[in-house]
């Protein structure tokens, strides 16, 4: 066998038939086997990994580049093999916009029209249709967090008609025209007071860890709802409960928690108007976006094999 790429990610035949035409034409050969247990057995002889592994695996000397069908890389980013260039890290960062930012969409209108509050009243068998509703109409939107899902989010809320559609990211700097101004996030205090709806898709980085906390929370309007589909960690959960609780801020939904699945005894278990979905937003059950990531993998392994970087290249020192 010559020089081997391992695939454990499960693709459909189309695309899997078109990748082994692409490796075939570019000197190597494919190793299909979506048992994770199983793919990791050939490590050893793998030059290319496309596929999810598990962190805490050895990476053997023979492994070049190892390709996540994920976006988030935290579990991966500090290890050695990474961090020394012995192995590449590439993630696949931009193909969930378009189904993370349906799932925000959607999130948004529920919240908007408190529909947690009249599926609790068909549970208990209330029939009430006076609760004052709120619309994206005229609210004032901030997306923390710019990258593919912030600028999807944004290209599809601004039809809505907000009055404005904020950017807050690291570096300020966006070129989405959707966005009505873009800041940084030092400016985030500034911000907040005027937010009506805050939608958060951060990385979790040493900076974005509890980056709403409970004095950020107290900063927006009462009428605020918060979403979060970035990570659980951008949020102190404790604090949100309370200002749920307290009426602090009108609701919440959250796609991403710090602990999954949530405890129990967590607190938010009793929060009021709070939608929780179990990490699903972004998982790889929409068909376009198996496409966009296999088409990104494909781009690479060419990039790859004429000596080029891969696009989606993770930048160890932004741990993303």
């Amino acid at each position: 066998m010559g020089r081997l790429i391992t695939v454990s990610e499960p693709l459909p035949a189309e695309m899997l038939s078109k990748l082994k035409k692409d490796v075939h034409e570019l000197g190597f050969d494919v190793l299909y086997e979506t048992d994770k247990k199983k793919a990791e057995e050939h490590l050893a002889e793998t030059e290319i990994f496309f596929g999810i592994l598990n962190p805490k695996s050895p990476i053997p000397q023979n492994l070049k580049w190892l390709c996540l069908p994920l976006a988030g890389v935290n579990d991966y980013s500090s290890r050695t093999e990474f961090l020394n260039g012995s192995c590449m890290l590439s993630c696949s960062s931009g193909a969930y916009g378009v189904t993370i930012a349906e799932h925000l969409v959607m999130l948004t209108l529920m919240l908007l029209r408190r529909m947690p509050e009249y599926i609790e009243d068909r549970k208990e068998r209330i029939w009430r249709n006076d609760r004052e509703l709120n619309s994206i109409y005229g609210s004032r939107v901030t997306v923390l967090g710019t990258g593919d899902i912030g600028r999807n989010y944004a290209q599809r809320i601004k039809p809505f008609m907000p009055e404005s559609v904020t950017g807050v990211s690291r570096s300020g700097k966006s070129e989405c025209d959707a966005f009505t101004s873009i800041h940084k996030v030092s400016e985030l205090d500034s911000i907040l007071p005027e937010t009506d709806i805050l939608v958060m898709s951060l990385p979790e980085t040493p900076d974005t860890i509890h980056i709403l906390n409970g004095e950020r929370i107290a900063l927006l309007p009462k009428n605020a709802i918060i979403i979060n589909v970035g990570r659980g960690s951008s949020i102190d959960q404790p604090a949100l409960a309370n200002a749920l609780k307290e009426h602090v801020i009108c609701g919440a939904a959250l796609d991403v928690l710090e602990k999954e699945p949530l405890p129990e005894s967590d607190p938010l278990n009793e929060a009021p108007n709070l939608i929780i979905t179990p990490h699903m937003a972004g998982q790889r059950t929409l068909r376009r976006t198996v496409e966009i990531m296999f088409d990104k993998f494909l781009t690479d392994l060419h990039r790859y094999a004429a000596n080029q970087l891969p696009e989606n290249l993770v930048n160890l020192n932004r741990g993303y």
